[in-house]
């Protein structure tokens, strides 16, 4: 927040802030598929959901928890990037495109803002890993209590579900073999057809969760849609990426295959 209000300050008389100018824009498809890579930073939105057996009155909070969260973080994200383009120049942030917060912050707070928000950026990494670690573990571990992953993963190593340990063990793995680019694509592109799935399951299931069917119907149509531009415009890009990303789904899906094959085999 403290970024938020030197950097609006510091866009006054600031020369790049004509960056902003709609003739310095990118087409509206390369606009949407930028959006999709960074569609991972919202992930966290779905922890909200996997923590409902440790809500109070889940029925209520969780939507309300959903609404205000997004809509604070969407206004929260628009005036950071409007911050950024408007403190350095486009070729500044190619340049510092994996720290480029920490340099917008140095016209206004000079060496001490860059390290206060490199700590900071770490500090919300480190929040962001284990949140996705428990949320990760949580589902895990539901989803094996409903027999859509084998039985061990019901099973608890230190009071914890042993998902948690698998979840970290592969992260790690991938982290340390693919490239952030790579990640990122396959994250988003998970994340899109996982929230498609889940939106067209809230719209057939309206009536039994007493909601709403235009806004999951709405959700599932705009996440198909964000996917498939996604995976074209990265595929003239970089193959690699969408290779990777289509790769990991579709083990996904092969692994429990198998999985289902096998356990119906047994019983």
């Amino acid at each position: 927040m403290a970024f938020v209000g030197f950097g609006l300050y510091g866009l006054f008389g600031n020369p790049h802030i004509e960056q902003m100018s709609p003739e310095h824009w990118e087409s509206p498809f390369k606009l949407l598929t930028a959006g999709m890579v960074i569609f991972v930073a919202y992930e966290g939105f779905e922890l909200i959901a996997n923590a409902a057996p440790d809500i109070e009155n889940p029925k209520v909070n969780i939507p309300r928890a959903y609404y205000w969260s997004v809509i604070f973080v969407i206004i929260l994200y628009v005036i950071i990037a409007a911050i950024t383009v408007g403190s350095l120049d486009f070729s500044q942030i190619a340049t510092a495109q994996d720290y480029v917060l920490a340099e917008a912050a140095k016209p206004m707070l000079g060496k001490i803002g860059f390290t206060v928000i490199t700590i900071a950026a770490l500090i919300s990494t480190f929040s962001a890993i284990n949140a996705s670690l428990y949320g990760g573990s949580k589902v895990n571990y539901e989803i094996a209590i409903d027999d859509e992953l084998p039985k061990e993963f019901t099973r608890k190593l230190w009071n914890q579900p042993i998902g948690l340990l698998i979840t970290s063990g592969v992260t790690i793995i991938l982290v340390n073999t693919l490239k952030l680019e790579s990640i990122s694509t396959a994250g988003s592109v998970g994340f899109l057809l996982i929230f498609a799935v889940v939106n067209y399951t809230g719209f057939k299931l309206s009536k039994e969760i007493g909601g709403k069917k235009s806004i999951p119907l709405f959700g599932a149509i705009f996440c198909f849609i964000a996917m498939i531009a996604l995976l074209i415009q990265h595929y003239s890009v970089s193959k690699l990426d969408v290779f990777i990303a289509l790769g990991i789904i579709v083990f996904c899906f092969v692994m429990e295959f198998i999985y289902k094959k096998t356990e119906n085999k047994n019983t």
